[in-house]
């Protein structure tokens, strides 16, 4: 039976899964002055020093040499794609559990896409299944950092290296994500990131950037996001995904709050990890060390998600899924991907639920989530059957 809360005054507080006003409330006034300095300066042409201003700053909070600013994520990675000659005859290796977009941009050039299995504690890529998946003909691969966790990549880094395919870590997630001392973006060839209005490091609508330590793989990217310029001529075929000022001189602003978010969010996911690990539903933030965790979202794998959800909603906490389908799942795709053995991502998309994790949670609400998610998880785990695979 649920237990009584021990803060029976939170009862009456409802907490959001997502406020994008609070979320961009932090530190409003010096984003905003950004803004207004930007806008009186009328530096929009190219090129731009906005952009290169946050493209440096980008840089150096990555440690890597390049950052390249585009539109949004998913220009940065038809940018990446594009640039590494992803196209018709070729294939790439990525996940399931992933937004659409991952997959989408490799599609629309005409390359076929291969979806490897993952690891149903970490939620990341399983780097055996990957590497059963490569072919003569890929020319990619592209592991999910997946919710803000880096995914294991070393024996695909090496693989890669010694077949000549690309390696894109796919870190749309992983904003100021670590692993002993390096960054998300540079274990690979290069990295994809996007900074739409969710998102950890979020811009006002969208955003993105490839990032890359490979001077002549940057040198590339950078032609190919102006028409194939090179000095002052076209000398190849290109486009342009290229980032707006405006949303430049808002993210180099929001920048110096990053440290401070992601502070935030890995003292509520500490909280988290110690309330619900009772219940074996803590995996994806499972790490020795959360401030190597990115924590765009906050995900634990819950059986009886639909009672979960339900008793959640009716205290009023909110929640979402991150995805409600994967890849192979969606409509889109089913006839694509209709060979596809999955069992460890179908058997997580089942369960996947988020909690709320936004820097702007005040300690009241952090208590609301977890005296009611403790309660709900005191009910659906108590007679949920073992799980394989956790």
């Amino acid at each position: 039976m649920p237990q009584k809360s021990p803060h029976p005054g939170d009862s009456e507080v409802v907490v959001p899964f997502r406020d994008l006003r609070r979320l961009h409330g932090i530190g409003a006034e010096s984003s905003r002055a950004a803004l207004l300095t930007a806008l009186d300066s009328a530096d929009f042409a190219r090129p731009n020093r906005l952009i290169r201003e946050f493209e440096e700053r980008y840089a150096e909070f990555c440690g890597v040499r390049h950052v390249i600013a585009t539109a949004s994520g998913s220009s940065a990675l038809l940018l990446a794609y594009l640039t590494l000659g992803v196209g018709p005859g070729d294939n790439i290796v990525t996940v399931p559990n992933t937004f659409v977009a991952t997959a989408e941009a490799a599609l629309l050039l005409g390359a076929e896409v291969r979806l490897a299995d993952i690891d149903p504690a970490t939620h990341t890529v399983d780097e055996s299944a990957a590497l059963d998946l490569l072919t003569p003909r890929t020319k990619a691969v592209v592991p999910l950092h997946t919710y803000g966790r880096l995914a294991g990549v070393d024996g695909l880094a090496d693989a890669c290296r010694e077949r000549g395919i690309a390696l894109v870590e796919e870190a749309c997630h992983a904003h100021g994500a670590v692993r002993g001392g390096r960054s998300a973006g540079s274990f690979g060839d290069c990295a994809v990131y996007s900074f739409g209005p969710t998102k950890t490091f979020a811009g006002m609508g969208e955003g993105g950037a490839v990032v890359t330590d490979d001077d002549e793989l940057a040198d590339r990217l950078r032609a190919m996001n102006s028409h194939g310029l090179e000095g002052s001529l076209h000398t190849s075929l290109g486009l342009s995904f290229r980032m707006h000022p405006m949303e430049a001189a808002y993210l180099t602003a929001r920048l110096e709050l990053l440290p401070g978010m992601l502070s935030r969010r890995r003292e509520i996911a500490a909280r988290y990890n110690e309330a619900f690990s009772p219940f074996g539903v803590v995996h994806n933030t499972d790490v020795p060390d959360l401030a190597e965790h990115g924590l765009y979202v906050y995900v634990i794998d819950v059986p009886d998600r639909e009672s979960f959800c339900r008793r959640l909603t009716s205290a009023g906490v909110g929640w979402d899924i991150h995805y409600r389908a994967a890849l192979h799942q969606q409509p889109a795709h089913r006839q694509r991907f209709r060979s596809s053995t999955l069992p460890a991502c179908e058997g997580r998309m089942r369960e996947i639920v988020s909690l709320p994790m936004i820097a702007g949670l005040t300690e009241r609400e952090v208590r609301r989530v977890v005296d009611v998610v403790t309660d709900a998880l005191g009910e659906v785990t108590a007679t949920a059957p073992e799980r394989a695979g956790v």
